[in-house]
């Protein structure tokens, strides 16, 4: 008689020395090869699309950087040309053009009349224009045309101009002490009727050689209104022109006077605290580029600055929160898709591993269906040809074919329990039993068993103890289960201990074996169906992969759980718990429960 070859069940694992290490079994692992082959190309397209997304967020974001810095510098240039063009406008039209047409020796009234009317309508910031000249050794007249003159009609032979003797006192003379430097253009500040004023003058000499002063036109500026009128009326003008961009802040234009204090409009100071461009320009009345001329304060002249600005934000921050929800859209989008791709992976390896299994159930199933058969077939063939003389050797025949067909019986109601259990139609039909009774019932049953594969089984089974609710067939086919899984796991080892005792609040059956063990990782994979690990014993397939996926369910229907203590090379434990019952029994009563009935708290309590 052939010994017969140890099979492990349900939860197989590999000797340390020949066991694949945890990288190589996902290299070969052909779930994973199908996830990562999915996952890849459905990746690279998608990762193709986000980047040239991405590129164009980083161009849209250059594209907005450049609109908006050549709008903010057009903008500030703009304004600059025309501050400088208005305030230089009347030095050109009432200061020089008089003295190119010669209209002052002798003074023309008349013409000077209309000009200077249209000088102050054309520059509204001029308060008043002086026009003064020596008169042959007669008495000085100094001419004042206001704004007020302006605004009043001209009579027929009447002029706008009144004499101002103050204005002479103030002014002449002080022309003539600026005259001593001998330049034609005159720009200081003064207080004028007790206001800031800003004076300009343009001097006439007496001889090439510049010795005297005897003639001036000039005018005068409230500094003031200038400030509260004139540039904010010119800045919100500018704005009114300016294209705003869409999507983004509006651009601010403002003023910065020489103390740098900004221009309000409208009594409103401007909300920038960030500047993106700046112009700076002198307060002078004439070209800049005559400042070489003027006298005498050229040295301590005001400048100005223009200024731009979006807010408190610099461009590249503006354009950076212009972009932000697009790219964390972008962002959500692609840990989604990522997400979408693993459950999908996932669940395709998964269902490439569960057919894998399956596979691998199928063969296992009809390599544990055939050695048997083989068996049976052989030993009956014997007795049938009348080849056994020995009675003794006969019943030792019989008894070979007895317990095949119990290892039959006992495989396919395992595969028949377990499709029921997944179904939730198996059901427990559960009474007061004493597990060390049913425990010596299994020993008993599995006693030949243990003799010809020469298993010792060394059992400890506590006296009185706790009658728990059970089904005693149902719990019978578990501890077979530990018991054949131990076996076919100790390998060179003939030792099984088996424990049965109370802990606590449960009655438990500890069986343990001296075997190849299981590593940790592997410990949550072992109650799965269909689920085998290459043990590295010889033999061919190992198990069907159903045996402690029948234990796990079976607890779980109990409402107990299994737990595991084990590690590669020094053996596992597998330890049973039922609940002890809260009150006693009675003897004769009798409940049923079905595999699906039970909840999933074990799942807590059983070590992984």
């Amino acid at each position: 008689m052939e010994p017969q070859q140890s099979q492990p069940a349900s939860g197989a694992v590999a000797t340390a020395s020949t066991r694949p290490s945890a990288f190589s079994h996902l290299l070969y692992d052909r779930g994973v090869r199908f996830a990562a082959g999915l996952a890849v190309v459905v990746a690279i397209p998608v990762a193709v699309l986000f980047y040239f997304q991405f590129r164009s967020l980083d161009d849209l974001e250059e594209t907005s950087a450049v609109v908006l810095r050549q709008l903010s510098r057009d903008t500030a240039d703009s304004l600059t040309r025309e501050i400088e063009e208005s305030l230089k406008r009347p030095h050109i039209d009432l200061l020089l053009r008089p003295v190119q047409q010669s209209r002052l020796n002798p003074p023309d009234l008349a013409w000077l009349d209309t000009v200077f009317a249209e000088g102050i309508a054309a520059s509204p910031f001029i308060e008043e224009l002086w026009l003064w000249s020596e008169n042959d050794g007669q008495d000085d007249k100094f001419y004042v045309f206001d704004r007020a003159s302006a605004g009043a009609p001209a009579g027929d032979g009447d002029y706008r101009f009144h004499e101002s003797r103050s204005r002479y006192d103030q002014i002449v003379s002080l022309a003539r002490t600026l005259g001593a430097q001998r330049r034609a253009i005159v720009l200081f500040p003064a207080v004028i009727d007790g206001r800031q004023k800003y004076v300009q003058l343009q001097l006439g000499f007496s001889g090439p050689n510049r010795e005297r002063v005897t003639r001036l036109l000039g005018f005068m500026t409230d500094a003031e209104e200038l400030r509260t009128k004139y540039f904010p009326a010119m800045i919100q003008r500018r704005l009114a022109e300016v294209p705003q961009p869409i999507g983004f802040p509006p651009l601010e234009l403002y003023l910065a006077d020489a103390e740098g204090k900004a221009v309000t409009v409208n009594g409103e100071a401007p909300k920038s605290t960030v500047f993106v461009d700046e112009r700076s320009f002198p307060l002078v009345f004439f070209d800049r580029e005559l400042l070489e001329y003027a006298a005498p304060y050229e040295q301590s002249r005001e400048t100005w600055r223009v200024r731009t600005g979006y807010g408190a934000q610099t461009i590249p921050e503006i354009v950076n929160a212009g972009t932000r929800p697009q790219m964390a859209l972008m962002m959500v989008l692609a840990v989604v898709m990522a997400g979408g791709v693993f459950f999908v992976a996932s669940a395709a390896a998964r269902e490439v591993r569960v057919a894998e299994l399956k596979s691998n159930f199928v063969a296992s199933v009809s390599h544990d269906l055939k050695t048997p058969l083989a068996l049976i077939q052989l030993f009956a063939e014997t007795l049938e040809l009348g080849r056994v003389r020995n009675p003794d050797r006969a019943q030792e025949y019989y008894r070979i074919i007895n317990a095949e067909a119990r290892k039959l019986t006992r495989l396919i109601e395992n595969i028949l329990d377990f499709s029921r259990m997944e179904a939730g139609l198996r059901p427990y039909r559960t009474a007061p039993s004493d597990i060390g009774e049913l425990t010596h019932q299994v020993l008993a049953n599995m006693s030949s068993q243990f003799n010809q594969t020469q298993f010792k089984v060394q059992a400890d089974i506590e006296p009185n103890l706790p009658r728990v609710n059970v089904d005693e067939d149902a719990v019978e086919q578990a501890i077979e289960n530990l018991l054949a899984n131990a076996m076919k796991y100790s390998g060179e080892a003939r030792d099984i201990e088996l424990h049965v005792g109370r802990a606590n609040s449960h009655v438990c059956v500890s069986v343990k074996d001296h075997g190849i063990g299981i590593p940790r990782r592997e410990q949550k994979k072992i109650f799965r169906k269909f689920y085998r690990v290459d043990s590295g014993l010889s033999g061919g397939p190992q198990g069907c992969g159903l045996g402690l996926a029948i234990v796990d369910r079976t607890m779980r229907g109990h409402g107990g759980f299994v737990r595991v203590d084990s590690d590669s090379d020094r053996g596992s434990t597998f330890t049973l718990h039922f609940p002890i019952p809260a009150g006693a029994a009675a003897e004769g009563d009798r409940h049923e429960a079905h595999s699906g009935d039970r909840g999933r708290t074990a799942d807590a309590a059983r070590s992984a």
